[in-house]
């Protein structure tokens, strides 16, 4: 690609990617014990060592970890992964107290003081080509948050997003529906100001923040290519580590 576009796209700057780390993994825990869910043993690395090789490889500049439990842990394996980590920009930000995906969110952008970030989920893992992530929010037309969203065969596990002629997402659809269709891959482009400025403390940006933002027409989707796994579920944690512990 040749001409302005190419230009604009060479020029911006990576995005920042803040990985949701600090949640306490209840469902795993009869598999992996203590740890945090993000350390879960894939054959001899932590699943978190496996993800960001995926972002970083996806274009991302660094890597803001949101961490609660287990904090230490997580600084300590990240520290350990050596030559190579160091090379990669990774930074980590500590929760006062467990503050829910969307507090957590709004406390990284606000200790960092970032407008604009890409936020990954600590526990899921999405292996296609993520691009359509990279341009800008369209601040303008009221695009307030960009959603990765991934075709399954079966959504009744996770629910479903809707999607109209526009590319905005016009609702969610209830788990256990077992149709085909988009779900929410747990990948976002956001800006700050899709977060309530004026809330405090623990909430939920799926189930406090979304719904609002999708009834202003302020999030989009973009199905993306590729496989997504949750494995804060056994049954995909056991498929994963199968398919890239080797």
């Amino acid at each position: 690609m040749t001409g302005p576009a190419a230009e604009t796209a060479a020029s911006r700057p990576p995005p920042t990617c803040i990985v949701l780390a600090g949640g306490l993994g209840t469902r795993l825990r009869g598999v992996v014990g203590s740890l945090p869910k993000c350390l879960a043993p894939v054959g001899a690395r932590p699943f978190l060592a496996i993800q960001l090789d995926a972002l970083f490889a996806a274009g991302v500049g660094e890597v803001v970890l949101s961490l609660g439990h287990g904090a230490q842990q997580v600084i300590d394996a990240v520290q350990a992964l050596g030559s190579a980590g160091a090379q990669r920009p990774i930074r980590w930000v500590v929760e006062p107290e467990l503050l829910g995906t969307g507090g957590a969110i709004a406390h990284v952008l606000e200790a960092l003081a970032l407008d604009e970030a890409w936020v990954a989920n600590g526990d899921t893992y999405l292996d296609g080509d993520l691009s359509a992530l990279h341009p800008p929010l369209d601040r303008a037309g009221g695009e307030r948050l960009r959603m990765a969203l991934v075709q399954v065969p079966d959504r009744g596990r996770f629910g479903g997003v809707q999607v109209d002629g526009r590319g905005r997402v016009s609702g969610f659809l209830e788990k256990g529906r077992h149709d085909a269709g988009l779900i929410n891959a747990g990948l976002y482009r956001l800006s700050r100001a899709a977060l309530p400025a004026a809330r405090r403390g623990a909430y939920s940006l799926e189930a406090d923040v979304l719904p609002g933002l999708v009834a202003q027409g302020a999030v989009t989707g973009c199905a993306l290519p590729g496989r997504f796994t949750d494995i804060g579920v056994p049954e995909d944690y056991h498929r994963f580590c199968a398919e890239h512990g080797g």
